[in-house]
């Protein structure tokens, strides 16, 4: 986690050696400050949520565009008691309450499956997957398959470019269309939506194996459709 309280202050840890208490689970946090990675906090005996991820640069530009109320927001189920931190939480307690996670690492379809039905069931949820070659080839991939002058199809005023994916693998794009939470791809400074089921259908869709349509949008499209502020993906 790259947040914890401070007396009254949430922030990131300043200095190798500090401690504070979680509030989520009441463990003790120590400040990690390493060389060459994102200064965070770690819990001494394990982390209270089981989604937590190692977390670089990219979150943290990502978590430092929203207000520090909005960052790693603890959510517990009221039954289960099953708590699990969001990266991103707007609107808390509105009917306009959005989760962001922000996905840099891979994730199976089992998780991601798990995740949203805990968020999706009192908050809207957006996914960013980042699109990088850090550990495999996905990047190259990604680039390869972008076509935005074959198959363009205006919805709601809004372009869909329809493509194929290039990659020797397609159960990448195949996984994140299944999504049941909107999803955004984030590659180097684009942004792009990746048409779920339903708008696929009002594409021509089903779409084939390995098809897949994509939105580009700009970071303020994007800023402001996760806060409501944009109506295209409500």
């Amino acid at each position: 986690m790259l947040y914890a309280w401070i007396g009254h202050k949430k922030r990131a840890p300043i200095a190798k050696g500090e401690r504070t208490i979680c509030r989520d689970c009441g463990g003790l946090l120590t400040a990690v400050m390493p060389a060459e990675n994102t200064p965070h906090w770690r819990h001494k005996v394990g982390d209270c949520d089981p989604w937590s991820e190692p977390e670089g640069p990219w979150h943290l530009g990502w978590k430092e565009l929203f207000d520090m109320s909005c960052r790693e927001i603890a959510l517990r189920d009221p039954v289960t008691k099953e708590l699990h931190r969001a990266d991103v939480l707007v609107g808390s307690g509105t009917p306009r309450a959005t989760v962001l996670e922000l996905q840099h690492s891979s994730i199976s379809e089992d998780e991601r499956n798990a995740r949203e039905a805990f968020y999706r069931r009192e908050h809207r949820m957006f996914w960013l997957v980042h699109i990088h070659s850090e550990s495999s080839f996905l990047g190259t991939y990604f680039s390869m398959s972008l076509d935005f002058g074959s198959r363009v199809v205006n919805l709601d005023g809004k372009d869909f470019a329809i493509m194929c994916w290039m990659g020797p693998n397609k159960q990448f794009i195949e996984k994140w269309k299944r999504a049941a939470a909107h999803v955004f791809f984030n590659a180097g400074p684009y942004i792009f939506y990746l048409a779920g089921p339903a708008v696929a259908s009002r594409l021509g869709g089903p779409l084939k194996r390995g098809e897949f349509a994509l939105c580009a949008l700009t970071r303020d499209e994007f800023l402001r459709a996760v806060r409501w502020e944009d109506s295209a993906s409500s």
